[in-house]
């Protein structure tokens, strides 16, 4: 008897714990129209500055949420997609919330903002494939290379992006992406993808087996007056790729393998049996002057 009335105050408890829980993150005018999965802004910037999606999701941890799924009464942000909690509503009523054409963001209690990526609650498919897209942005005018969600297909081989996945060793280094059974590294203008060996999911290391590897680089019209020799003077690879891009750009005709086989798996490279030097821009001209002489010394 004692047992059963211990065990019915210790329900008592639990039940007004749950309620106590349930009003606290119940959630007023939550504005229909935003109803959906966010991402933080910050985030996107920091895997284009990173290209580490690991260097990036521990970078924003201390200071903002992982990704929001607001819903009608409720939002939740997700914890490295294993665990979750939910916005508390003290917290929800400081937020603003901002339209811009078909856009539509969240600034939260600390003033940090998040992108709508999905008007679905708790899409972590969408999540991923906005992660690859920009992890991968100038990849994917390879033709053989492409993303669906969390999957990602590179020539004959697809992968899949485990979220929740957290690996210790290889954490913060950058350009490192873990794939089911693989690890991608970025190395200059490529990425090498490594074999990997491992009891499970936690504890997956890099051997030193590269499976293989794939070019990343591409410069389209908009950025294409950024690239500076200067900035690959330390690989006379990634020298020669970049100067012979510039030659890819006006459609020369690759007489050389490697180079071959590479241009022509971009979507972009169109070979011109009329190809001139002549075409090259003032700019062209000494850019690939300053890669010859980087490539010389």
């Amino acid at each position: 008897m004692k047992n059963f009335k211990r065990l019915s105050v210790i329900s008592v408890y639990i039940f007004l714990a749950f309620m106590l829980f349930a009003d606290d993150c119940d959630l007023k005018k939550v504005p229909k129209d935003f109803l959906g999965t966010y991402m933080p802004v910050q985030m996107e910037m920091l895997l284009k500055e990173y290209m580490s999606y690991e260097k990036a999701l521990n970078a924003i941890a201390e200071s903002s949420y992982d990704v929001l799924s607001l819903e009608p009464n409720i939002c939740y942000s997700q914890v490295r997609f294993e665990d979750g909690y939910a916005v508390k509503a003290k917290d929800f009523a400081n937020w603003s919330f901002v339209k811009r054409g078909e856009e539509r963001f969240i600034l939260d209690e600390n003033g940090l903002s998040y992108r709508r990526i999905s008007k679905k609650k708790h899409d972590f498919e969408a999540y991923a494939e906005r992660v690859l897209s920009i992890i991968f942005a100038d990849a994917i005018h390879n033709k053989n290379i492409s993303i669906e969600g969390q999957s990602i297909q590179i020539y004959d081989k697809n992968y899949y992006f485990d979220l929740a996945a957290s690996y210790a060793d290889d954490a913060n280094e950058n350009g490192t992406l873990y794939l089911s059974g693989a690890v991608l590294k970025i190395e200059g203008v490529s990425a090498n993808i490594y074999r990997t060996e491992s009891a499970d999911r936690w504890s997956l290391q890099r051997t030193d087996e590269i499976v293989q590897t794939i070019p990343l680089f591409y410069w389209d019209d908009a950025n294409y007056d950024y690239m500076r020799a200067f900035k690959y003077r330390e690989s006379k690879k990634d020298l020669r790729l970049l100067r012979n891009l510039v030659y890819a750009k006006h459609g020369y005709k690759f007489k050389a393998e490697d180079l071959k086989g590479i241009f022509n798996d971009f979507d972009w490279y169109k070979p011109d049996d009329n190809f001139s030097e002549a075409s090259f821009t003032n700019w062209e001209k000494n850019l690939i002057k300053d890669f010859q002489s980087y490539e010389a010394e």
